[in-house]
């Protein structure tokens, strides 16, 4: 067996024994900080305690720890110390036994550390049965990336299990892989803004078609529409790369990006924004107070200054499912302003019915715009 294998049995057998000593009821703060500090170490780690920490969280059950446990019974959670899930042995508190560190070091276990290594060991077993034993996992996303969604109107804040933090805006999808050298998302629909934990030897991937934008700890939004993105940096940088074509940059008012042809990517600092057009893509640095708006459905408003009823309208029907309809073209290029909840369509018909020539006519599943006669 070479070096590599064995030090990856040696990570995937602390982390068992982590996992199964965090179920016991003797965890105590400082187990926590030593938990928390092995974690730290290396991404190896965390990716074994992650791996079985999603096999307890999606399996519908794991073979009990002892042979007295009866047929399809499932140890709960803070059992692993119960006399009824283990053979014979009493259940112990930190008080009484302190518990010994979990540490590389410990090679020369004691008959008593025997014994738990048994059982954790068997619990790892069991785990990664049901990691790897079936094509419900791969359903449910551990092999292809975790999936998650919101329907239109809503909006979720998913915390990772890297410590970083995606806010899905309405009607938008992901799928979150979190691997050994990246982190990547794939946003196939609607926006989401990340909140990156740092961590430099995994570069947090956000894939959108041929396109990536790259960070390794920032907070920043993408938003797709179709194969074209717009991101929105708050803080620190990031790097908007595409795979089959160069980008032709675009410089944009006070922004310092330069402009031309041959780039296959850009750096956005914190304050500008991208949108990009097939292989173009215009950088310029927001003016004001244009990136807090362009992120205000974070709390539930949309923000429209001097746009055109086309582009409202669109904005809005991204939050409703009751649809809003410019029956006559002649008023799409109105140009409107203000602040409005996303889910109150009323607010903004009664602007338009009270300052400008339009008519609405309102069915159950649909809003109609005309020119008032």
């Amino acid at each position: 067996m070479d070096s590599d294998a064995m030090k990856s049995e040696r990570v995937e057998e602390l982390a068992s024994r982590w996992f199964a000593r965090r179920q016991s009821a003797a965890w105590t703060d400082a187990d926590q900080a030593t938990f928390a500090a092995w974690l730290e170490e290396h991404p190896a780690h965390r990716i074994a305690y992650i791996r079985l920490d999603a096999a307890w969280s999606h399996a519908a059950r794991l073979k009990a720890l002892g042979a007295s446990v009866p047929p399809g019974v499932i140890p709960p959670r803070g059992s692993w110390g119960d006399t009824r899930f283990s053979s014979g042995a009493s259940a112990e508190t930190s008080e009484t036994h302190p518990a010994p560190a979990i540490t590389d070091g410990d090679l020369s276990p004691s008959p008593r550390e025997r014994r738990r290594r048994v059982r954790f060991l068997a619990m790892a077993a069991s785990a990664a049965l049901a990691l790897f034993g079936g094509l419900y996992f791969y359903s449910t996303g551990l092999f292809s990336g975790t999936r998650y969604s919101t329907r239109i109107g809503a909006m979720d804040t998913v915390p990772l299990a890297d410590g970083s933090h995606v806010t899905l805006n309405t009607d938008s999808r992901i799928r979150v892989a979190l691997e050994a050298k990246e982190r990547r998302v794939d946003l196939d629909r609607g926006e989401a803004f990340f909140d990156v934990a740092k961590d430099p030897a995994r570069p947090f991937v956000v894939q959108v078609g041929d396109k990536r934008v790259v960070a390794v700890g920032t907070k920043f939004s993408v938003r797709r529409d179709h194969d074209d993105i717009r991101v929105a940096v708050t803080e620190g940088k990031v790097r908007v790369e595409t795979a089959s074509s160069r980008l032709r940059v675009k410089k944009g008012e006070g922004s310092e990006a330069p402009q031309g042809a041959g780039t296959a990517e850009v750096v956005l600092t914190a304050g500008s924004v991208a949108q990009t057009a097939k292989t173009d893509v215009l950088v310029r640095d927001a003016v004001g107070t244009e990136v807090e708006e362009l992120l205000s459905w974070r709390t539930g408003y949309v923000v429209f200054r001097e746009t055109a009823l086309a582009d409202a309208v669109a904005e809005f029907n991204r939050y409703n499912t009751r649809k809003i309809i410019i029956e006559d073209p002649t008023i799409a290029a109105i140009r409107i302003g203000g602040n409005f909840r996303s889910n109150n369509t009323d607010a903004l018909l009664w602007l338009l019915q009270s300052g400008f020539p339009i008519t609405v006519e309102q069915s159950d599943d649909r809003v109609i715009l005309k020119r008032r006669q």
